[in-house]
């Protein structure tokens, strides 16, 4: 039998050498935990608006509450409603809108809440354009944007406005006889807004949506 020379000898270790630190890096490997990806919390609650005849769909975040054109009692009134509500960031800072998380706003109670204690205050629940709070989010300022028979004229159009007792916010120079009617802040414009669509007598009706802004 021949000897082993002294080449296959370090041949050898290096290879037994090579295995050890493998199975070290597995087992190393096999202990580090691994941090789950986490989805963003899904929603339940829908609602119904229409852009044009197109019927669109948003979800209520039940946990979130939209106020437009803070006051210097914002602060004070959103934390007298919950003691934990904290100002949240937005993806892109907007002048005129703080977005508050709440413990919950389930049927508008914080929404409601917060109008109580700050009745110049302008609440909105909160949005997003799909099932998931990660989606884009919306919100209601308050006011419409209806579009009426563009073949009306100023006296047809004044009439009919009248008659419903509609207030003009101002007329959109984007086509004919489209108007920003005021309404209040929150559901009360998409309910408006739905009302007067689903009734036939406009071409469109929808709620002058904020929207946010996406990062770019």
């Amino acid at each position: 039998m021949a000897k082993p020379t002294m080449r296959s000898l370090i041949q050898t270790l290096t290879l037994l050498g090579a295995a050890a630190l493998s199975l070290s890096l597995n087992a190393m490997g096999a202990s580090r935990p691994v941090t789950p990806t986490r989805a963003a919390p899904e929603l339940a609650q829908s609602y119904v608006w229409y852009d044009g005849d197109r019927e669109q769909k948003v979800w209520l975040n039940p946990q979130v509450v939209a106020e437009f054109n803070p006051g210097k009692q914002s602060d004070t009134t959103a934390r007298s409603v919950d003691a934990n509500a904290k100002m949240l960031d937005m993806k892109r800072k907007q002048a005129g809108v703080r977005l508050w998380q709440m413990s919950s706003n389930t049927t508008g109670v914080a929404t409601r809440a917060l109008k109580a204690g700050n009745p110049d205050g302008k609440y909105s629940p909160v949005f997003h354009d799909g099932p998931s709070s990660a989606a884009s989010m919306r919100a209601l300022p308050g006011n419409i944007i209806i579009t009426l028979d563009p073949a009306w004229d100023a006296a047809t159009v004044a009439a009919w406005l009248q008659k419903r007792n509609m207030e003009v916010v101002k007329k959109l120079e984007i086509g004919a006889n489209i108007y920003v009617i005021k309404t209040g802040p929150g559901l009360e414009a998409l309910e408006a807004a739905n009302t007067l669509y689903q009734s036939g007598e406009v071409k469109a009706a929808y709620p002058d949506w904020w929207q946010e802004v996406q990062a770019k």
